[in-house]
C-alpha cells in the first residue's frame, strides 16, 4: 500500500472532515478523500464503491452506528476487510477505547484529534 492515495473519513463532525481533507490534500498529492457521517453511511458507501480505500480514518463517537459498531460490521462481511487500514481518529483519551480499538484486526493506529502533519506521516508509514 505504499503511497496510500484513497481515504475514507468517517466522522459526524463536518468541520473536522473539512480540515482533515485539507491536511490530506496538502500532504499527499493526488489523493482521493470520501466522507461519511456515521458507520451506516460508511458501510453503504463502501458497498457501492468498486475500489476500497487504502486508509479509513474513523471517529468513535457518532450518532447512529458508532465507530465500534462500524468495526464489528466491517470485519464481519465487508469486501474491504483485509485491504483497508483503519486508524481511529478520536478525541477519546480513554484507555478502554484504545484497547477495544486495537482488539479489531483492521485497526492499525489510534490517533488523537485533530489530524496533524505528524499523524499523516505515521499513517503513511503504517499503511505501506
Amino acid at each position: 500500500m505504499a503511497g496510500a492515495r484513497k481515504f475514507l473519513l468517517i466522522d459526524d463532525d463536518e468541520a473536522f472532515n473539512f480540515l482533515n481533507r485539507i491536511i490530506l490534500d496538502s500532504k499527499i498529492a493526488g489523493c482521493k478523500v470520501d466522507e461519511a457521517l456515521n458507520g451506516e453511511a460508511a458501510l453503504a458507501l463502501l458497498a457501492k464503491q468498486e475500489e476500497c480505500p487504502d486508509v479509513i480514518l474513523l471517529d468513535l463517537n457518532m450518532p447512529g452506528m458508532d465507530g465500534f459498531e462500524f468495526l464489528d460490521e466491517f470485519e464481519k462481511n465487508n469486501k474491504c476487510f483485509g485491504y483497508s487500514k483503519i486508524f481511529i481518529l478520536t478525541s477519546s483519551a480513554r484507555e478502554e477505547d484504545r484497547l477495544n480499538g486495537f482488539a479489531h484486526k483492521s485497526v492499525v493506529g489510534y490517533l488523537g484529534k485533530p489530524l496533524s502533519d505528524e499523524h499523516v506521516d505515521e499513517i503513511l508509514a503504517k499503511a505501506g
